[in-house]
C-alpha cells in the first residue's frame, strides 16, 4: 500500500514509536481526561487508542472520539499533530504514521501495548483508596476515564459500617453526572472509609479488610484484588498486609488472608510528613495576620486535632510499628510499587526541604526506603506532578514559594499512565 498517496482518508497511521518515546520519558500533559460520547463498551482497538490520545495528547491531539477503518487496519487520524495511529487485525500489530515519516512503522504486538494501556481483560478486581481529608471522588477523573474509554466495568463505592460491622457497596447517586455502576460486581472500586481523619491506621486498615472480603464475594471466582492507595491509603493497605488492621474497639488483629497480588501506593507518607508534624504548632514568622497553624496555610479541611495528624507525625508510635519490618513483615507474595510524586520544594523542617510533591517528600513516598534490601518485588517510580489549579501554591516569607501538588496526584495523567501500566 502506497501511503503518500492515502494521506485523507486511507494513509493510515503515524505515532506510537513516539509513544515508546513518551513512556520512558514522562513526556504526557497535563489534562482532562475525556468522556466518551457513547456508552457502548469499547473494543480492545478502541481501547488502546482512547489510552494514546488520553495520556499522549503531544502525540495525537486533538482528541477524537469516531473509528475509521480500512482494512485490515482501525485507525484514527490526528490533524492537529498529523498522526495516525492503528491496529491492524492480520497481524494483531499497531502501527504509526508521523507527520514526518514516509513509511508506516510497526511498533509492536497490540497484546504488549493493550497491557501497558490498561485495555483487555483484567487480572482481580481493583480497589482504589483515597488518603486524608478525601474520598472516593478524589477518582472520580480516572473512574470516569476506565468507565468510558477503557470499558471497564464500575462496581460502586464499598463503604464499612462499623456499628453494623458489614459493607455496602453502592452507586453514585448524583443526577447531574450519571455514572455506570453495577452496585455488585465489578472490574474497579473505589471506597469510602467510615471516618478518614479519625480513625487510626489499624482501623483503617480494618475497613479495608472488610471491604476486600466483600468485593472478593460480589465476584465470584476472584480469589484476590489489586490495591492502588493514595497518600494515607497506603498507610492504611499496609496496616492489613502487615496483620496490624483491627476492627473498631478491637483488641485482636485481622490477619492477612493472602488476598492481595499488588499494592500500587501513590504520594504515600511511609516515613510520616513534616506537615503532620507541626500541623498544630502556631507562628508568627510566616507573616500573616496572627499566629497561624501550618495545616491551616492549606485549602485543606484538615483537623489538627484529629487521630490521622497525630499518626502521620514522622516518630509517632503507629509509624514505627508499621515501619518494623523485622515484627510485622510485608507479605513476600506480593507486588509492590511506589509512585513518587515529585517537582516540588517539600518541607522536611522549619527551613530544610526535599524533593516531593509539596506535602510528602520524595524519600518518604519510597516503600523501598523502609524495605531496604529485603527480597520483595518492589518497583519505585518518580513523576513530576504538574502544579494545576487542584493544587496549592503559599508564598511563604523567610522561606519562599512552597507548591502543593500532592492533592493532583490522583488526576495527573502521569500517575494515571504509570497505574495502567503496573496493574498488569
Amino acid at each position: 500500500m502506497n501511503i503518500q498517496q492515502r494521506k485523507s482518508g486511507s494513509a493510515l497511521l503515524r505515532a506510537l514509536a513516539l509513544i515508546i518515546f513518551a513512556v520512558f520519558c514522562n513526556t504526557a500533559s497535563a489534562i482532562d481526561f475525556p468522556a466518551a460520547a457513547d456508552t457502548a463498551t469499547p473494543s480492545n482497538s478502541e481501547c488502546l487508542l482512547n489510552w494514546a490520545q488520553t495520556f499522549h495528547p503531544r502525540l495525537f491531539s486533538p482528541t477524537v472520539s469516531d473509528v475509521q477503518s480500512f482494512p485490515p487496519y482501525t485507525y484514527r487520524y490526528y490533524s492537529g499533530t498529523n498522526s495516525y495511529l492503528a491496529v491492524s487485525s492480520a497481524d494483531n500489530h499497531v502501527y504509526y504514521l508521523g507527520p514526518n515519516d514516509t513509511m508506516l512503522r510497526d511498533v509492536g504486538d497490540l497484546s504488549v501495548w493493550l497491557k501497558e494501556s490498561g485495555c483487555g481483560a483484567m487480572p482481580y478486581p481493583v480497589i482504589f483508596v483515597h488518603g486524608i481529608a478525601s474520598s472516593a471522588d478524589t477518582w472520580a477523573l480516572f473512574r470516569d476515564y476506565l468507565i468510558n474509554n477503557a470499558g471497564w466495568v464500575y462496581g460502586g463505592t464499598p463503604a464499612y459500617d462499623p456499628t453494623a460491622q458489614t459493607v455496602a457497596i453502592n452507586c453514585p447517586s448524583d443526577p447531574g453526572q450519571p455514572v455506570s455502576c453495577t452496585g455488585n460486581a465489578g472490574n474497579f472500586y473505589t471506597l469510602n472509609f467510615s471516618d478518614n481523619q479519625n480513625l487510626s491506621f489499624d482501623a483503617q486498615g480494618g475497613e479495608l479488610a472488610a471491604i476486600i472480603t466483600a468485593i472478593l464475594e460480589a465476584n465470584p471466582g476472584a480469589t484476590k484484588v489489586l490495591l492502588v492507595s493514595h497518600s494515607m491509603g497506603g498507610l492504611a493497605a499496609r496496616e492489613y498486609l502487615q496483620g496490624l488492621a483491627r476492627q473498631p474497639n478491637a483488641e485482636t488483629t485481622i490477619p492477612y488472608r493472602d488476598d492481595v497480588a499488588k499494592l500500587i501506593t501513590i504520594g504515600a507518607p511511609h516515613q510520616g510528613t513534616f506537615w503532620a508534624e507541626q500541623c498544630r504548632n502556631e507562628f508568627d514568622v510566616f507573616d500573616v495576620s496572627g499566629d497561624i497553624g501550618i495545616c491551616a496555610l492549606l485549602s485543606l479541611d484538615i483537623d489538627p486535632d484529629s487521630v490521622a495528624v497525630e499518626d502521620l507525625q514522622p516518630d509517632s508510635s503507629p509509624l514505627n510499628i508499621l515501619n518494623d519490618l523485622a515484627t510485622y513483615p510485608l507479605p513476600a507474595n506480593v507486588s509492590y510499587v511506589s509512585i513518587i510524586g515529585t517537582g516540588q520544594p517539600t518541607l522536611t523542617g522549619l527551613v530544610a526541604f526535599d524533593d516531593g510533591d509539596g506535602i510528602v517528600s520524595g524519600t518518604s513516598q519510597d516503600l523501598a526506603t523502609v524495605t531496604g534490601n529485603l527480597p520483595l518485588q518492589q518497583k519505585s517510580v518518580e513523576i513530576d506532578i504538574l502544579f494545576r489549579e487542584c493544587g496549592n501554591e503559599i508564598d511563604v516569607p523567610l522561606l519562599g514559594n512552597i507548591g502543593e501538588t500532592h492533592t493532583c496526584e490522583t488526576s495527573d495523567p502521569g500517575v494515571g499512565a504509570e497505574i495502567l501500566r503496573d496493574l498488569q
